[in-house]
């Protein structure tokens, strides 16, 4: 199975979701990835308080059976669905609920858009879930996909389950919080810095560190760079490159703990929260890597710069 992650919006009955098509081996931290790093990225353009989501695509038509009677009891549901403060959700936390893929459009050099609906009878309702949430995705194979440019069959529908809180954030629950993130791992961090921001009393600065190999794969960089301009003084971004063009400004190389103190000086006693979320290589060289759903040992930079399990949230 193949892992990805996905950013819809809270009230949106045809979300838009970006897939990158490849991705580079590089760890965008202090120690190279002894690994590949081909793991695609689910991302809305669109969502403004979004949920994010790791998404597990299973492409084995030995499970269509299951999946066409889950289903078919998914649809009857869909009326149990639970009720929120702005609507009706389209998820049922419990059952996998059907999403067609209606079309794909181009995103950038290694991306593309997804535009997935929620049917007739799900046009008034809602993708619902909390900052930070995710969701449970699987596929299936079938003679009706939709197929890419060269042919090859792609996904024609999904199904959805959750949405499932990951981390609930509360406003000023720390005064300054930091995130840390390398290519697609931008997705919560969008989440958690977008909502904060929104909420009038929050009172909370927040510094961005996100790692790329190129500028032209950086996501999301003109409405995170909005914030910035929208709310000053609250939101610092620093972007780093693998290597930086002609004329770059920005950061270059790995995220090393120099760079880390440098951009967001930590001060004895001041409540502060970081964020991580990346490929494997930054995730061991930043914070430690999870152990499976757990947040596993805090290692790599962060520790050596004093902080605690207790500052430190690994996505």
């Amino acid at each position: 199975m193949a892992a990805a992650r996905l950013l819809s919006s809270a009230r949106i009955a045809r979300p838009s979701v970006v897939s990158r098509t490849a991705a580079q081996s590089r760890g965008y931290s202090s120690a190279a990835s002894s690994g590949g790093a081909n793991w695609p990225l689910l991302l809305s353009v669109a969502g403004v308080t979004g949920i994010g989501a790791y998404a597990y695509l299973q492409y084995n038509p030995s499970v269509k059976k299951e999946v066409e009677a889950k289903i078919k009891g998914a649809e009857a549901e869909k009326a149990a669905a639970e009720r929120t403060a702005a609507g009706v959700s389209a998820f049922v936390k419990d059952t996998w609920i059907p999403f067609t893929l209606e079309k794909i459009e181009k995103y950038n050099h290694n991306a593309n858009i997804y535009h997935f609906s929620f049917g007739e009878e799900g046009k008034d309702k809602i993708s619902g879930g909390e900052v930070a949430s995710v969701v449970l995705l699987r596929s299936l194979e079938g003679p009706d996909q939709i197929k890419d440019e060269k042919g090859k069959p792609i996904i024609s529908y999904v199904l959805f389950k959750g949405p499932l809180q990951k981390f609930k954030y509360e406003p000023n629950s720390f005064e300054k919080g930091l995130c840390i993130a390398g290519g697609s791992g931008i997705t919560p961090m969008w989440q958690l810095i977008n909502h904060s921001l929104s909420i009038p009393e929050d009172k909370t600065k927040w510094t961005l560190i996100y790692a790329n190999v190129s500028e032209a794969d950086i996501l999301l960089r003109k409405e995170f760079d909005a914030l910035a301009q929208k709310y000053p003084g609250r939101l610092d971004i620093k972007y780093v490159l693998d290597k930086g063009p002609w004329g770059w400004k920005g950061e270059t190389g790995y995220v090393t703990a120099d760079l880390i103190k440098k951009a967001f000086p930590k001060n004895e006693g001041e409540n502060v929260r970081a964020f991580v979320c990346g490929p494997p290589g930054q995730m061991k060289a930043i914070s430690g890597e999870k152990e499976g759903m757990k947040q596993g040992e805090l290692s790599g930079a962060l520790k050596d710069l004093g902080y605690t399990s207790n500052e430190v949230f690994k996505y």
